[in-house]
This record gives structure tokens, sequence and C-alpha cells, in this order.
């Protein structure tokens, strides 16, 4: 009697995914995209924010480090501020050469001739403003008569001293007070003043413009952008006094809003005296 033994077939699995398995796939997938979209988002922001916030600061520290070198530079009293709503402007005389005067017409006496001591003499120094013993603004920028245009000549006083130099004035003047140290200076032909402007966030330089006995606010002259993005600027000038020289005080506010805290805050020491 035969037997015959059934076999057992395994029933296969159809190939592909089921509806549930892909979208569980579809929705790992994208959890994982947006975190990582995300990362890559807030690193590209971080950095933008970092450049952005570098290119600030490079131009903040440009405008702040040669506004000290200049003012270190300015003649005695020469310094003052006008402040506006919205313009807040520093103005001062630059200082092109300096020395000391072996004479000078001082009151009460008169007269056009000026014994001047100091190397490197330059031909282009004549028409310059000069200035003897400015013991305040008006000395620099009025008709005190402390301050005068260098007009005249320069003849060869025959001395064979290329340290000693005689200036011929083309008239007569007097000095109202003779300085303690024998100084002069010879400022540059126009003053210079750095302004902030609050409605665009502006600080500029300006130049080539006259000495005033008022305060320009802003001058008419040239003008040159020297930072922007700037939120708020404070200039105070503090007078000397016997224990030290004049001081300037500066604040600078830089970044896109007003609660930006990058700040300047520098006391500048203006070594000039008259």
């Amino acid at each position: 009697m035969w037997q015959t033994t059934p076999q057992c077939l395994s029933a296969k699995k159809p190939g592909g995914f089921t509806l549930i398995e892909l979208t569980i796939v579809i929705v790992l997938l994208s959890v994982l995209a947006l975190g990582v979209s995300s990362y890559i988002g807030l690193g590209a922001t971080m950095y933008s924010d970092a450049t952005e916030r570098e290119q600030v600061l490079n131009q903040s520290r440009f405008v702040a480090e040669r506004l000290q070198r200049e003012l270190r530079n300015a003649a005695p009293n020469s310094i003052r501020t006008n402040d506006a709503a919205l313009l807040r402007c520093i103005e001062f005389a630059p200082i092109v050469a300096s020395g000391v005067y072996l004479q000078a017409p001082v009151a009460p006496d008169a007269g056009n001739e000026l014994q001047l001591a100091m190397l490197n003499w330059q031909s282009d120094y004549l028409n310059l403003p000069f200035t003897i013993y400015p013991r305040e603004l008006a000395d620099i920028y009025g008709t005190t008569g402390s301050t005068i245009t260098l007009s005249g000549n320069e003849p060869d006083d025959g001395d064979g001293n290329s340290a000693t130099r005689t200036v011929q004035l083309s008239s007569s003047h007097s000095f109202p007070l003779d300085s303690p140290e024998k100084r002069f200076y010879l400022l540059a032909e126009s003053p210079v003043s750095y302004c902030f402007n609050g409605v665009d966030g502006s600080i500029r330089r300006y130049s080539d413009y006259s000495y005033n006995a008022a305060q320009p606010l802003p001058p008419v002259g040239s003008a040159a952008l020297m930072a922007s993005d700037v939120q708020q600027v404070r200039f105070a000038v503090n007078d000397a006094v016997l224990t030290r020289n004049s001081v300037v005080n500066l604040l600078l506010q830089f970044g896109q809003s007003p609660a930006s805290d990058m700040f300047f805050n520098y006391e500048v020491h203006i070594p000039n005296v008259p």
C-alpha cells in the first residue's frame, strides 16, 4: 500500500512596501530634513550676523582711531562741539607745524617781522593761519588778533642758519599776549569737523571750509563718509586745568538697533598747550 507524503509549500511574500511603511519612512525623512535644514539655517544666520557685526566693528574702530589721532594733533583751545536734535559735531584746527619764535610783535608793540626757530621750513607755510598763545576759542576762530594769516615773504636773513627763519608780514600787527614758552603754531587752511547725523545713522568728516566765529552745523565743505550704522554719539570737551591738559570724551555706539551693545568710550588727552 502506497502512502503519499504531502509536500509543504511555503507561500512567498509579495515584493515592495506597504502603504503604512511608506508613510512612516516619509514622516521620518521629513522630520530629519526639517532638523537638518533648521540646523544649516541657524548656522548660516549666525555666520551672517557675525560677519555683519565684524564689518560694523571694523568701520567703527576705523573712525574711532582716526578721530582720536586727529584730535591729538589739534591746536590748543581749538576744540568745540555743537549739538542739535539730530546732528552733533566736533570741530578742531589741525596743526601743520609748530616751533618757537625768537621775535614777534606783542602788545603794546607792533611790527611786521617774525623770527622763527624751526626745522624743515617749507615755502607753502606762508598764507597759513599762524597763532601765538591761543587761550580760548575766539583766539582761533575769532578776531582777537592771536591768529593771523602768515601773509608776506621770507627774505634770506643771511645768517647761514637753516634752523631760523625771518618772515616779513605784509602788514603791521600786534599779538595780544606773549606765550610763556614762546610757542607758535601753524594751522591747516581749514578746520575739520566730525558730524553725527541721527537721521541716517552716519558719521561724516568735513573739511575745505573757512574758519567761522560761530561753529557751522554742518559745515559747508567737502564731506567724506566715515561710518554708518551708528546709533549714538556724544562729544564732551573738558578744558585744561592746572593738573592736566584738556580732555575730550567720546562715546560711540554702533549697530543696527538701539539695543546694540557695541560701544567705544574714549578719553582723549590733548598734548598741545599754548
